[in-house]
């Protein structure tokens, strides 16, 4: 069997197995850490909320789609998401149903997707959508949640920062001169 039929036939059973699951409990939402620098690792995690009833969730991003910009790592889940479930996680997908359905008592990590931003990456938002399915509800990134690739300023602006920092800490020393009688004395010659 070919690499690609292999593919399709992964891609199918996991739709099958969440498309199994409805919820309409579910809260989930986004987190981690999805800005970052040129080089830099970031990350996006995958979490319930507390007191969400979870009876199915796919995870089935495609790394093609951010190719460029962010290096797909991996795709780390924790027992939060497969401990009382039933389900298969291959490469980038991951996808698990819950024949009783699965409540959790606080905020928790379902899963984490990871990423490294690559050198030649266009500074700004990336569009980029982690397919996640819970139950039959789609659950995109909210806008300004999403993965950023950040500018490094320039020597210009670091330099700009350093003498602002040193006129302020130069204010005190200059109020405290102006007032003893050296200051007064030499003040008063002009």
């Amino acid at each position: 069997m070919g690499r690609t039929m292999k593919t399709v036939c992964t891609v199918g059973v996991l739709w099958t197995l969440g498309a199994m699951a409805v919820d309409a409990g579910a809260e989930v939402f986004y987190g981690g850490h999805p800005k970052g620098f040129h080089g830099d690792e970031v990350n996006l995690t995958i979490n319930a909320r507390a007191g969400t009833f979870l009876e199915g969730i796919d995870i089935t991003p495609d790394p093609t789609d951010v190719a460029g910009v962010l290096d797909f790592l991996s795709l780390d889940t924790t027992n939060a998401l497969t401990d009382g479930g039933s389900g298969l996680c291959f490469g980038s997908s991951c996808s698990f149903f819950y024949l009783t359905g699965k409540t959790f008592t606080d905020d928790t990590v379902l899963a984490t997707l990871r990423f490294r931003v690559e050198d030649a990456a266009p500074v700004g938002p990336v569009a980029f959508d982690p397919q996640v399915v819970v139950g039959v509800d789609s659950m995109p990134i909210p806008n300004g949640q999403g993965f950023e690739v950040l500018a490094v300023p320039e020597p210009g602006t670091w330099a700009s920062f350093a003498a602002g920092i040193a006129l302020i800490g130069a204010l005190p020393w200059w109020r405290r001169y102006r007032s003893s009688n050296v200051g007064r004395a030499l003040a008063s010659r002009h």
